[in-house]
């Protein structure tokens, strides 16, 4: 084989592997989304700095390992290598990694809920005790002002 032959599968092979990291990128975003509940605007905002930051990945590879040229097969070996992971492990690694994550987070927030749920408590019989005493008070102001 010839040596620029070999060069551009070395390419084609590295475009492969981008798309594979880019897709493990995202699927990060999608377990930390499992993990903490997200609005519509944070996931608008996240979603936009991962295609931001996808743009400056094939960027990258193109620059430094074709010369800046884009060319149609390196785009579709960056997709292919997307493919390629999504059809194979990226479901049940998101999966089962968010179930982990969950289940750790419970276990080690187990003790903090205890203790928030008695202070709200606590904090919900002190708020009705002073509504009440200051409900007495009003009533009180209003017969003296009107009287």
């Amino acid at each position: 084989m010839s040596p620029g032959i070999i060069k551009e599968l070395q390419f084609f092979g590295l475009a492969v592997l981008r798309g594979i990291w880019i897709l493990i990128l995202y699927d990060l975003l999608r377990i930390f989304r499992r993990i903490i509940p997200h609005g519509t605007a944070a996931v608008a905002a996240e979603d936009a700095a991962y295609w931001l930051g996808t743009a400056f990945l094939i960027f990258q590879l193109l620059y430094r390992e074709n010369d800046g040229a884009v060319r149609g097969y390196a785009l579709f070996a960056v997709a292919a290598g997307m493919f390629l992971y999504h059809q194979t492990i990226s479901g049940l690694l998101v999966y089962y990694s968010a179930r982990v994550l969950n289940l750790c987070l419970g276990v080690l927030l187990k003790p903090f809920r205890a203790v928030h749920g008695k202070i709200v408590q606590v904090l919900r019989m002190t708020c009705r005790f002073y509504k009440k005493k200051l409900k007495k008070k009003l009533k009180e102001f209003i017969i003296i002002l009107f009287s």
